[in-house]
């Protein structure tokens, strides 16, 4: 057993010290926080401009304030100003006659919707106070004025949301499959050049006389797996950091606020049953991935030798990008039983609302079932593979372990 752990090791600390794996790991981080950083510059950019606002009327003062859209201006010909070094987009004349309130506003474009109807409330408040002061009425006879119509629900049956109409279940959709084949495609072949690389070094003889050929597959496994597992942790370690520290960042808080719940749906719907699927049909990919290496005498044809597998991984990819315009068909059914292809079909029907969880549970044991007895056949061939060095082709080394 330490001997598999030894291999584990050192196939771990190999890989994870190459430029390659590093910028594989990071580069998702620099390009999010490089996209982040000129989303900030520019929103600093633009963040300086306002609205300006000339009024007289005290309360109205207060509410322009406070408010993150306007600023107040003393005089008319200081707005002016203002506007013409491009501190403010445009500027509010706020006007007041017999106790009626008249606003215009002054620029080369319309005034936003949103800070328009913010405005325009401002207003209204100020009006309202206004014209309560001009009717002087009694306390009690503001208090009926100010009455509030009341409004309940009583909701017996909320239809299901379909997926073509619910963002979450499109955005957990989307992000699976991304995920996954992001994983498969690059593993797959990473595998496949690391075994077919030291095949070519024709020190397996050497390797295999101090330890069963069987335990070096073993150990190339959890070395293999590790690397994943490393990639994965650092990239939620490296989300929960974005995810916790989001409401603290100014300019961008109250756009995650709005999200929270969204973002926190589509991530429960990919901690379950996608995670699982993910992590099964991975090992599944990686373990026919060290078969298909052992099968060539070349490193340089590593590449050929996936080539089957990197046709089932892209039949998988489509075939569940089809799913959001075909919805659940018969044939996606059959496919989400299939291994290989279950780990891409099956989470994507359980995230549209088309598989329960006892379909998912079973496809997840005939998953599993594939995995475990694919590990053992091929851990027992694997010795024969790896020490057949004759450049005959793949079809005929795979024949010849059958054999031995």
């Amino acid at each position: 057993m330490n001997k598999i752990w030894l291999v584990a090791k050192e196939t771990y600390r190999r890989e994870v010290k190459t430029w390659s794996y590093l910028l594989m790991i990071f580069a998702p981080f620099l390009f999010f926080f490089l996209s982040f950083g000129i989303g900030m510059m520019t929103a600093s950019n633009s963040d300086g401009n306002y609205i300006g606002v000339v009024t007289a009327n005290p309360a109205l003062k207060q509410a322009v304030k406070k408010s993150d859209d306007f600023d107040n201006y003393a005089t008319k010909a200081k707005a002016q100003k203002a506007y013409k070094d491009e501190d403010i987009d445009g500027y509010v004349l706020v006007e007041q006659n017999n106790n009626q309130l008249s606003a215009t506003y002054y620029s080369s474009e319309k005034m936003d919707d949103d800070v328009k109807s913010e405005l325009m409330a401002n207003l209204h408040a100020v009006q309202q106070q206004l014209n309560l002061s001009q009717a002087k009425l009694t306390a009690k006879q503001s208090q009926v004025l100010a009455t509030q119509v009341k409004f309940k629900q009583s909701v017996k049956h909320t239809e299901k949301k379909s997926f073509s109409s619910d963002p979450v279940k499109q955005i957990s959709f989307w992000a699976l499959l991304i995920i996954l084949y992001m994983l498969v495609i690059t593993y797959t072949q990473v595998t496949a050049q690391d075994i077919a690389t030291e095949k070519g070094t024709k020190m397996m003889e050497v390797i295999f006389s101090s330890m069963p050929g069987g335990d070096y597959f073993t150990g190339k496994i959890l070395g293999i797996f590790g690397e994943i597992v490393t990639q994965v942790l650092i990239y939620v370690i490296g989300f929960a950091g974005v995810y916790f520290a989001a409401p603290y960042i100014d300019g961008f808080s109250g756009v995650f606020k709005q999200y929270k719940p969204m973002i926190d749906q589509a991530i429960g719907n990919l901690a379950s049953w996608g995670l699982l699927f993910t992590i099964i049909g991975l090992v599944l990919f990686i373990i026919f991935a060290a078969f298909c290496g052992a099968l060539v005498a070349k490193s340089e044809n590593a590449n050929k030798a996936v080539g089957p597998l990197s046709t089932l991984m892209l039949i998988g990819f489509l075939f569940t990008l089809n799913m959001s315009t075909s919805g659940d068909t018969m044939f996606a059914q059959v496919l989400s039983y299939v291994p290989f292809l279950s780990s891409f079909v099956m989470p994507a029907r359980v995230i549209m609302g088309a598989a329960s969880n006892w379909e998912a549970a079973i496809s997840a044991v005939i998953a599993l079932a594939a995995t475990v007895g694919s590990f053992i056949w091929i851990r027992k061939i694997y010795p024969s593979l790896i020490l057949q060095t004759d450049d005959v082709g793949p079809w005929q080394n795979f024949k010849r372990s059958l054999l031995n």
